[in-house]
């Protein structure tokens, strides 16, 4: 099921708006990549779609929370060991006890953070909290994925690390038959070349240029 948005608009109470877009469909199987200037409307589009903050008009059809999962520009991890942060995403997203334990000792050695599993979250260094907020994400098992700025805080190594988890997770079929879709907002053109296979251009809170992308080339 693909995602329609019509008629969305977001409205400060001032009245001052920041985001209005008359019409989007996104497809499943998107690589969608969010590009503009500071305070375009890419983070609030991001939080729309994932219903942290409801539109002040407009819908958004083919849309589950259920189905979706975020990872934030700033990691908003819990003050938990690096395993137990994914332990308890794991139980929110409805496994039992042992088949958290497995999932969350699974993403750790995925995203070479097994030797910090003891660590607690919020001391770990920025680029390690980015890697666990994604794993915390991907726990979820979700069928759209949603990344504010996702290699922000990462080296060039670690970055090429993360690119590639998120083209195993376009490439890997959901549980329930739908095709993935990743919806992300960088400022990085390279990584947007490398991984979307569109581009939506955001100024202003609207939409300036809808792209479509070759097949996304890798490093």
């Amino acid at each position: 099921m693909s995602i329609h948005i019509t008629e969305l608009a977001y409205v400060l109470p001032a009245g001052s708006p920041i985001l209005c877009i008359p019409s989007l469909d996104i497809p499943d199987g998107e690589c969608l990549a969010l590009v503009g200037g500071n305070g375009s409307g890419k983070t609030t589009l991001l939080r729309l779609l994932h219903g942290l903050i409801a539109p002040s008009r407009g819908q958004i059809l083919g849309l589950s929370q259920k189905r979706t999962a975020m990872v934030f520009q700033s990691s908003r991890l819990l003050r938990l060991s690096a395993h137990n942060n994914l332990w308890l995403a794991a139980m929110l997203a409805g496994m039992g006890p042992s088949a958290a334990q497995h999932c969350a000792r699974q993403w750790l050695q995925r995203m070479a953070l097994d030797d910090r599993a003891d660590q607690r979250a919020t001391t770990l260094s920025g680029g390690q909290q980015q890697r666990l907020a994604f794993a915390r994400a991907m726990v979820k098992d979700p069928q759209v994925l949603l990344l504010d700025e996702p290699t922000a805080s990462l080296d060039a190594e670690q970055s090429a690390a993360l690119e590639e988890r998120i083209r195993e997770f376009l490439s890997t079929p959901h549980p329930s038959g739908l095709r993935r879709t990743v919806i992300f907002a960088s400022h990085d053109a390279d990584q947007v070349s490398r991984l979307a296979t569109r581009t939506l251009r955001l100024a202003r809170g609207e939409i300036v240029a809808d792209e479509r992308m070759e097949a996304p080339g890798k490093p």
